[in-house]
């Protein structure tokens, strides 16, 4: 993980609340939201889910229809937040809830998807947090290992 201050890197240790940028990838992709890691890659696997149902990066079909997420406000503390329409047949779309994923990860509400498709999310998304981010344990060799 980068941070950008006057155009120098600074590298840091990336933990479960450091923010970071996430591109929806609506309006041409350039618009940036920041949240935390953790909820950035629950956001992905969202994301990942609406590409595979609907090839769009914000619609996806659910048990009772046609969703569509629209991120909110950016939030200081790492959550990721917005606004769930359903969409009609005449594809026109109303508010029908909304969503919040905490800063560790954790999918508090996502109207339009499953408790199950919540779990897998937040299980894919952790799994890929650890192979991204934790450190390798030291390996002991049998050579460190000898009696005195």
């Amino acid at each position: 993980m980068a941070f950008y201050l006057s155009k120098t890197a600074i590298n840091s240790m990336v933990d479960g609340n450091t923010i970071t940028c996430y591109n929806s990838g609506n309006l041409g992709g350039t618009i940036m939201y920041k949240c935390s890691a953790k909820a950035q890659l629950v956001m992905d696997q969202v994301r990942s889910r609406c590409q595979s149902d609907t090839q769009t990066n914000n619609k996806w079909t659910g048990r009772s229809g046609n969703y569509m997420y629209i991120m909110g406000r950016e939030n200081a503390d790492g959550k990721a937040t917005g606004v769930v329409h359903k969409i009609a047949e005449d594809s026109s779309h109303k508010l029908c809830g909304s969503f919040k994923i905490m800063s560790d990860g954790i999918i508090t509400r996502f109207t339009g998807l499953s408790k199950a498709d919540w779990n897998n999310f937040m299980n894919s998304a952790e799994a890929e947090y650890k192979a991204k981010y934790s450190e390798p344990a030291p390996v002991e060799t049998a050579a460190e290992k000898v009696a005195v």
